[in-house]
């Protein structure tokens, strides 16, 4: 049986759950040895209740397989296969991400690079409603991140995971990322196909005007380009390391990163949509552009059935909660018989 898991980056609580398990157990000893050293081993019993070692042990491991559980929640594991109804309307999108290290520079909160994966899942991905997505990050090489699908947890994972460092080799070559996406878009004719360009605009000699001719004169396909970054005055690209924060420099000056909005703007005029988004340092709602895009163009909805593995995190919730529940009916040990301790102490004294 086949396992998917939608937030698998989670799963490095279980050392946060195998830790508390282990201040737990020497906690356990700290506490005997407190009592060993507090009074001889024949006055325990009168001054406190008898605790062993099997309780508390039993109450930690209750509490580790309770955290456990509540990991296995999180982490969102599917597996199974049931049958779903599914409203499509034919529309493939495949997201060009920028990666390159002047998208570190934080003229937008927190930068540049953050803020549009931000728009990408918070935005974007509830706006497609079964429309299938792709993801092409690039620098000085583009690579296809996630193929076109229509598992938005497995899409919102390798968005996840995406940083300066996705890209083998620096640069910018947004031509080579549109000539990628020509490509990763499968053969069928009759679905809309969108690109949806997500740069600062800096670009290093690929020609990003004429690769956006050749894709829409050989496959009609448009590109929505969203530019971002300040134009006028740019901003410093900040490099974190053993000193702290620094910033790139270059012959001994700081390199100011300034947005390029003339290519970004010539790459979405060549289409009949005409999608520019001159973002700059403003906020923008990439879920938004998409539906005004989708409402500009004849898009047929299709319904349909497909074959999908359900989320599985709910018993583990429930096992976490039921874990939880029988742990607090439990005692570290027995009762302590205080009135029948001062009786006894009371007559011996008496004798």
């Amino acid at each position: 049986m086949h396992v998917e898991f939608d937030n698998l980056q989670w799963a490095n609580l279980l050392w946060v759950a195998l830790g508390v398990f282990a201040i737990g157990v020497f906690g356990v000893w700290q506490r005997h040895r407190a009592l060993r050293i507090f009074a001889a081993a024949h006055l325990l019993d009168r001054l406190a209740p008898r605790i062993g070692w099997f309780r508390p042990l039993l109450r930690l491991t209750l509490v580790l397989m309770c955290l456990g559980a509540l990991v296995m929640a999180i982490v969102g594991p599917r597996w199974g296969e049931t049958q779903q109804r599914v409203v499509r309307r034919n529309v493939d999108v495949m997201v060009l991400l920028d990666v390159s290290r002047s998208m570190l520079a934080r003229d937008l909160a927190p930068n540049r690079l953050e803020r549009a994966k931000v728009a990408i899942r918070d935005d974007l991905l509830p706006a497609l409603g079964g429309d299938r997505v792709g993801l092409i990050t690039f620098a000085g090489v583009a690579s296809l991140t996630c193929p076109l699908t229509t598992d938005y947890g497995f899409f919102r994972m390798a968005l996840d995971d995406v940083s300066t460092l996705s890209a083998p080799r620096g640069g910018t070559m947004i031509g080579d990322a549109i000539r990628k996406a020509a490509d990763a878009f499968e053969s069928p004719i009759d679905t809309h196909k969108l690109i949806v360009l997500i740069t600062d605009g800096e670009d290093h000699d690929s020609y990003p005007v004429q690769a956006a001719q050749g894709v829409w004169e050989d496959y009609k396909i448009p590109i929505i380009s969203i530019a971002l970054g300040d134009e006028r005055e740019g901003a410093r690209i900040p490099i974190e390391g053993d000193r702290g924060v620094t910033y790139l420099e270059h012959d001994g000056q700081t390199v100011w990163s300034k947005a390029n909005f003339d290519d970004l703007r010539a790459i979405a005029r060549i289409s009949d949509l005409n999608v520019f988004v001159p973002a700059g340092t403003r906020t923008f709602d990439l879920g938004e552009i998409y539906r005004r895009v989708l409402s500009a163009i004849e898009v047929k909805s299709e319904e349909s059935e497909e074959v999908a593995k359900p989320s599985r995190y709910y018993p583990f919730a429930v096992a976490a909660l039921t874990l939880l529940l029988f742990d607090s009916f439990l005692r570290d040990g027995r009762r302590f018989p205080k009135a029948a301790a001062i009786v006894r102490l009371s007559k011996r004294e008496a004798a």
